[in-house]
This record gives C-alpha cells, structure tokens and sequence, in this order.
C-alpha cells in the first residue's frame, strides 16, 4: 500500500515522541487471551470428565456389582403357651404374631450378593455414541470460543491501531504548525506579518493538542478493555504493529452451522436410550452368606444361592410411539433453524463482500486526493511567511490534508474490520 512522503515524513518527526513501549502484535493477544480465558479451561475440565464417562457406563452396565448385606430380623409371638413374648418356629395355636411359615419367627443374614448383567453391549454402544456426541458438543464449542475470542480480540486491537495512528499523525502535524509558527512569530516581531497570523496558528495547535488528549483518553478505555479481554494485567501502553488480515476463501460448510449437526445427532441418540428399555434384559445373579431363622443354627445355614433374572417390556401405553412423534418434531424445528442461518450467513457475507470491495476502491481515490493536497502543501508552505498566502488558507489546507489522512485510516481500519467480520462468519 503507497505511503505519501509527506505522511511518512510525519511518522517518522513523531515516532521518538509517541510515548509508547516495545512493539506487541495481534497473535500476541489473541495467544493469551486463549491462555487465560476462564471458559475455555472449564471447557478442558468438561472434556476430561467426558473421557472418563466411558469407563463410567461400562461400570455401571456391563461389570458385576457386588454388594454385602447383613439382616436380623425380630418376629415374636405373644401369649404363646403362658409366655409373654417368645421368639419360636412352633407357636401355639392361640398365639399372637406374623404367619411363622412367613417369619420364620426371625431373621440372622450375612450375605455377598452379585449380579452379572448379560447381553449389554449394545446398550453399552448406545451410551458411549451419547458421550461420543458430548466430546464432539465440547469440542465444537471450544473451537467456537477461539473463534469468537479470536475476532473480538482483532476488533479491540484494531481500535488500539486506528487510535495510536491517529494521535501519531497529530503529533506529525502539530510538528509542522510548530515550524511554521516559530518563523512567522519572528516575522511579527518584526512587524512583518500582523500578529493575528501568529495567534492562528497558536489556536491551530491548541486544538489538535486537545484533539491528541482526547484520543489519549479513548485509547486508555480501549488498552484496558483488549488487557481484560486477553487476561493481562500489564497497564502498559504497548506499540501495536500493524494488523496482518487476510481474506479467508470461501468455506464450502459453516462451523456455526456444526452445533445443528451435533443437535440431530443428540436428539437421535437419545431416542436411541429410550428405547434401550424395550430389549429383554437378562440378569445373573448369586450370593453366598449365612441365612438362618434360628440363632442356634447359624452354624449349619451357611450356604449359596443363583439364578437368572429375565425381564421383557410388552406395553407401555404408547410411550414409544409418542417419544418417537416428538423427537421428529425436534428435528423437524432443527432443520427449520439450520436452514434459517444458513441463509443469513449467506446474505451476510455476499453484504460484507459487497462492503470491502467498495472500501478497498475507495483507498486509492484518498491516496490521490493525498498526492494532490502533498503538492499544494509543498507549493504554499514558504509563501506563508513571505505574505503571498494568509495564515488562515495555510492552515484551511493543511485541516483538509489531515481530514484526508483521517479518511484515509478509517477506510484502512474499517477494511480490516470488515475482513474481520467476514472471517468471523466465513468459518
């Protein structure tokens, strides 16, 4: 991009006296604000905790579970053949208490219980296709955070950019008057231009001085909110180099569009999991331990037991049909959606488009307004101080030559805002 030698000239008289530290540049801060952003290291966490879900479903659907138990139980009878309460398998007729074919007259159990489930893998498949579904649902959502971090980072930076180039160029300009102003206040103390000229040009440099503390001041607001954005402390005022942004060609699918994707998925899955209680369900199950009605005969009751469990789902009222109607409503508002922003993506971006082809022909016509007002400026710089052109047209061009040059980084720092936002769309 041609730089005019008259604003480089600028640059170059003011850049010892910009007041800004070492160079940092755009990857700099997006690179910490990825570090330090508190979201994207939950994210992380969550994507830990996922890895561990695997281990979990296969714990809970497909290993043994063994458990220990232990049970007494009291049952006694009352008036049992003169005896206020007795504890016996062979009550007397009168006697009050629970049926002892039922009691047992008590209870003395200590057992190690365990039961296998058979035949589980295929529900097993479908909770790990759900945790799977999870992964890619963090995964993606953590590529859209850099992402968005990324682009609200850019803006911020090129904020920083537009301002510190500004308060540079004023200083650039502030320079010049200041030369100006040096001859012409030795030309009024000789009485050779009227004293007014000289008060011109003071006032001129008075307002561009209040114009830099202005921008000053927005630039601190803009450095601490970048600072906030990327997790830095430093109050520092850092130089920034010049933001490197590039076009990204057009992406054949939306990575926005990819939580839609996972959404179907997730709906599908879990109608998957409903119906994962309509497969007939095969336990195995055994224990081992003491179980005894009579305390005396502990001893001998020491023994095993096993079995299977079998259960089989034959109605439910319609459950399967009515989850079923509504997830394909789900899905059928899903797409609705995914087609919506897919159109809004498209018109957004052919807008945008239409926007940085017009900013990007706009800048050589301000660099030939710039090449134009440079000439003029070298023209009527001496004849200043020789009285053939006033103070006030001298400083009329050099207010238009800067309005230029304020045209000029606005279009160059709207353009990268705009790629930017195409970018942050076309992703």
């Amino acid at each position: 991009m041609k730089i005019h030698w008259l604003y480089y000239s600028i640059i170059i008289i003011v850049m010892p006296h910009t007041g800004f530290s070492q160079k940092h540049d755009l990857l700099f801060y997006q690179t910490k604000a990825r570090e330090n952003n508190p979201v994207v290291k939950e994210i992380v966490s969550l994507q830990q905790i996922n890895e561990l879900q695997r281990d979990l479903n296969r714990a809970q659907i497909q290993k043994p579970q063994i458990a220990l138990t232990s049970d007494y139980l009291f049952a006694p009878f009352f008036s049992n053949n003169g005896q206020v309460i007795s504890i016996t398998t062979n009550p007397a007729s009168d006697a009050y208490g629970y049926d002892v074919g039922l009691s047992n007259g008590g209870l003395y159990a200590a057992q190690l219980n365990a039961s296998v489930p058979l035949f589980k893998r295929g529900i097993l498949n479908v909770y790990n296709q759900q945790t799977e579904n999870q992964k890619q649902a963090l995964q993606n959502n953590n590529s859209k955070l850099f992402h968005e971090l990324d682009k609200s980072v850019t803006d911020q930076y090129i904020s920083i950019y537009q301002a510190q180039q500004q308060i540079r160029y004023q200083q650039g300009i502030i320079s010049l008057l200041e030369g100006r102003k040096a001859i012409i206040g030795k030309l009024v103390q000789n009485g050779l231009l009227p004293q007014n000229e000289y008060l011109l040009l003071d006032i001129e440099i008075k307002r561009v001085q209040y114009d830099i503390q202005q921008l000053k001041i927005n630039l601190a607001g803009a450095f601490n909110q970048l600072n906030n954005e990327s997790g830095i402390t430093d109050t520092t005022k850092f130089q920034l180099s010049i933001p490197l942004l590039t076009q990204t060609p057009t992406v054949n699918q939306y990575n926005y569009l990819r939580k839609y994707e996972i959404d179907s998925v997730t709906i599908s899955i879990q109608e998957q999991l409903f119906n994962t209680k309509y497969k007939p369900q095969l336990d195995a199950f055994g224990n081992t331990g003491i179980s005894a009605a009579d305390a005396a005969r502990i001893p001998h009751n020491v023994g095993i037991s096993a079995g299977l469990h079998l259960g089989i789902a034959l109605y439910d009222g319609g459950q399967r049909k009515t989850f079923a109607q509504q997830n394909k409503l789900l899905q059928e508002n899903l797409n609705l959606y995914r087609n919506q922003n897919s159109i809004f993506m498209q018109n957004n971006l052919a807008s945008i488009q239409e926007q940085i082809d017009l900013t990007q022909r706009s800048i050589p016509i301000i660099d030939s307004q710039l090449a134009a007002q440079e000439i003029l400026l070298e023209i009527i710089k001496d004849k200043v101080v020789t009285g053939q052109i006033s103070v006030t047209d001298y400083l009329i061009a050099v207010q238009e030559y800067a309005t230029s040059n304020q045209n000029k980084i606005e279009a160059q720092t709207n353009l990268w805002f705009l790629i930017n936002q195409y970018n942050g769309l076309n992703w």
